[in-house]
Parts: C-alpha cells; structure tokens; sequence
C-alpha cells in the first residue's frame, strides 16, 4: 500500500561488479530490496543503480541498506543516496555541453567537499585532453578517449582528493531519471 511519507530516492553503489570484485546480481538484490519492504525497486544495469521508494530517511536507508547488502552479500561498500531533485540537480549543473557523447561525460558524487589543499594539488595534474569541474560535492569530468584510457578513474580520484566517491556517465544518470518517470 502506498505511503503518502514515501520519497524516491536514486541509490548508486560503489565499485559494484567491477573486475570481478563485489559482486551483486541486480536481480538478487532487487528481490532482497523487495523482500525488505521497499516499493517500486528497479535496478539499471549490473554496476550498482538503484531507484526505490521509502519512507526512510537517507541516514536510515544508508544504514538499512549497509546491513542488507552485509548480510546477504558479505559485502561492505559505500552507497550513496540522492532524491530526484538532487539528481536532477547535479545533471544540469553538468559544464559541459549535451552534445558532448553521454558515454564521456562524467558525474562523480563524493562522500564530502574535498579539502582546498587537496583541490589545489588536484589542479596540478596534468590530465591532457581530459577536462574536469568540481562543484562542491560533484566532480564532472570529459573524457573524450573514454574511461578505458583515462587517468580520472575512481581510485585516482579518491586517492587525490582523500574521498570516497562513485561516478556514472550521464547515459546512466538519464537513464536513472527516466526509470523514475515509470
């Protein structure tokens, strides 16, 4: 039954089936997602998207969700939580045009704003073609030879700026939204 307190909320998990490591059948977890209560729960993809409605707050469903994802899987990785709004959000505020292919587009979310001195030794780096905007808690970055070639891979990044941090392409990131409108 529908709960006027519920929120959608848009969940990306961190280094999910990646190389082989922390691995999570979507359909697995959907059906634990499920089993727990949570309504309208859609995954996209096998790296760790999720759209679910409850009336948790994000405090509350971070931690329901870590225990979850521990017990089922044996797994203790980093969620990050965000509304559509917030979504919606960090999609337009996104520096670089949309005519820019959506699968070189970046948005990485990060666990907080890093520090100045690490932002400023960022700044240093000689990243080439590749181009990059921080914006309080988000990192755009284009990579116009792709993420297979790039230096701005997640561990780089959180090696660099001392976060944690999880990122999508913005093909991902709409897709995420439409799943929403569903």
């Amino acid at each position: 039954m529908p709960n006027k307190n519920e929120s959608i909320y848009i969940i990306f998990l961190r280094a999910v089936n990646v190389s082989g490591k922390n691995l999570i059948k979507m359909a697995d977890l959907k059906a634990k997602l499920l089993e727990s209560g949570f309504r309208d729960v859609q995954t996209y993809i096998q790296s760790g998207n999720i759209v679910l409605k409850s009336d948790l707050n994000k405090l509350q469903l971070t931690e329901r969700l870590n225990k979850l994802i521990m017990d089922e899987f044996g797994l203790d990785i980093s969620i990050f939580i965000l509304s559509e709004a917030e979504l919606n959000e960090a999609l337009q505020n996104c520096p670089f045009p949309s005519e820019f292919p959506g699968n070189r587009v970046f948005i990485t979310f990060l666990n907080k704003k890093p520090q100045n001195s690490d932002t400023d030794n960022f700044k240093q780096i000689d990243l080439g073609e590749e181009k990059y905007h921080l914006h309080e808690q988000i990192l755009y970055f284009y990579l116009p030879d792709g993420m297979a070639n790039s230096k701005l891979n997640n561990n780089f990044i959180e090696k660099k700026l001392k976060v944690i941090a999880t990122g999508r392409n913005t093909n991902t990131v709409n897709k995420m939204l439409t799943l929403i409108s569903k």
